[in-house]
Parts: C-alpha cells; structure tokens; sequence
C-alpha cells in the first residue's frame, strides 16, 4: 500500500512539474503601434502547433490563423483600421494551454489588459479515487461538481488558490457513467468517469 501511495504521489509531483513548465511556454505580447496597429508576438518553446483568434465581446471570431511553425516565435502586425471600437479578446491555444489578452480598440489608441493563462486539469481515475490538479493562474473562484445522468449529486467550492489538488472517493457508487465538472471563473471543465 505505502509503495501504491509513493508511485501515486510521484505521478502527481511529475504531473505538477511539467505543468508549471508548461505555462511557461507561452506568451502574448501586444504593442500598440499607434490608434490602428499593433505589433503581436507569440512565444513558445514546446513543438505545438498554435491556433490564433481575436474575437470581439460578443465572441464573433474576426480572425483565426493555426501556426504549424513549432517553436518559433510568431510575429504579425495587425491593422486594426477596420475595426469598430469596443473591446476584443486575443486568444492563443498551444496543447493544453491558453493565453489570453484582452484588448481595447478606439479611435485614439489600443489599450491592452493583461495577460490570462489557463491549463487545463488534470483528471484521474483509479481504485475508486478520483483525483484532480488544477493550477489557478488567474486566482478565479473554483468550484467542483459531480454528476449522474445530468443530476447533480455533489458540489464543493474550492477557493481561490493557486494549486488545486482534490481527491474524492467513488468506490462506494453504484456503476454507471458519472462526470465530474471544474468551474474556475467562466472556464469549465468536464471528465466523464464509468463505474463498473
């Protein structure tokens, strides 16, 4: 049992360490170069192929681009002359990670927000326990639930905190299909889990 617990825990520790590596590897950056353009590069090291949105506050997509330039930096002035004012939202998908900047589009300048990382959980299921690893970057409220047959049959508010790690015991649970369910802001997140 101690030797199931220390392979368990070292799964965990590995997990948790390339995930911090990871969130590492990508970055936004923005430079507005006057009232119309501005200047974007991307950065990661991983060899993933990246998918390039910017929508606007409704979430119409006014641009999309997939990069299969792996691990390069991507690099493009905008020309957002075009555009009408209001806010937009610049998104970068790279395997499991998002980044986010927001961005505010008037006929005197862009203002650009801050930078938004989001990783993807990390779900498990075995012997019964499920586990699950979140790293919060944007320190949103978290909740979890759990679900059968789109009933309900647990919930739990998980705080603010950086690092999420959860366990929760199903051994006790009649079979069937189950699915867990992660809120972090906005963000939501679904594993389905079979019980036999």
């Amino acid at each position: 049992m101690k030797t199931m617990l220390k392979v368990t825990f070292l799964f965990a520790l590995v997990a948790f360490a390339n995930t911090l590596f990871a969130a590492g590897n990508l970055k936004i950056n923005m430079l507005p170069v006057n009232a119309e353009k501005a200047v974007v590069t991307i950065s990661s090291i991983s060899n993933s192929d990246l998918n390039i949105t910017i929508a606007d506050e409704n979430g119409r997509i006014i641009y999309f681009k997939e990069n299969s330039n792996a691990g390069e930096i991507y690099r493009k002035v905008f020309d957002f002359s075009v555009l009408e004012d209001g806010i937009y939202k610049l998104t970068v998908v790279s395997n499991d990670i998002t980044a986010e900047r927001q961005f505010e589009k008037s006929h005197r300048m862009i203002k650009v927000g801050e930078e938004k990382t989001t990783l993807e959980p990390v779900f498990g299921y075995e012997a019964g326990i499920l586990r699950c690893s979140y790293l919060n970057f944007n320190k949103e409220d978290m909740a979890l639930y759990f679900f059968k047959n789109n009933e309900l049959i647990y919930s739990k508010s998980v705080g603010k905190g950086f690092n999420l790690q959860e366990a929760l015991n199903l051994s006790k649970l009649e079979k069937g299909k189950y699915e867990v369910v992660l809120f972090a802001g906005v963000k939501q997140f679904t594993y389905p889990i079979q019980i036999q």
